[in-house]
Order: C-alpha cells, then structure tokens, then sequence
C-alpha cells in the first residue's frame, strides 16, 4: 500500500475537521473493496422490498458516515 502527503493550506478553526475529513476517506477507500465483496456474497440472500442499489446506499450510510 502506497503513501501520500499531501500538503494544505486550511483555516486555522478549521484543520482538525479538514484531518477528520481526509483520514475518513483514506479509510474507506481502504476498506472499500472489501465491503463490496461482502455486499456481492450478500446479493440476493436478503428478501426484501428495496433494490440492490437502495441496500447498498443504506449500508453505507450506516458504515461511514457515522
């Protein structure tokens, strides 16, 4: 896995929430691949009113954007 610095000019009120924002992407692109490989295990074991693509939104709205 790679490594990359990025450099920012930010705010000064506004750097920790600009941190939180950048390292909560960085670990979703880490762990995308794998939650969407369990999400394909997972298709079509579900019995359920909602398409594929609403369970998926609903997944990860309940798994990131915590």
């Amino acid at each position: 896995m790679g490594e990359v610095t990025i450099k920012v000019s930010v705010p000064d009120h506004a750097e920790k929430a600009f941190r939180k924002a950048v390292e909560e992407t960085a670990k979703f692109f880490n762990k995308r691949d794998r939650f969407f490989e369990l999400m394909s295990a997972l298709k079509g074991a579900l019995k359920t009113d909602k398409s594929w693509k609403e369970l998926k939104i609903e997944a990860y709205e309940q798994n990131f954007l915590r």
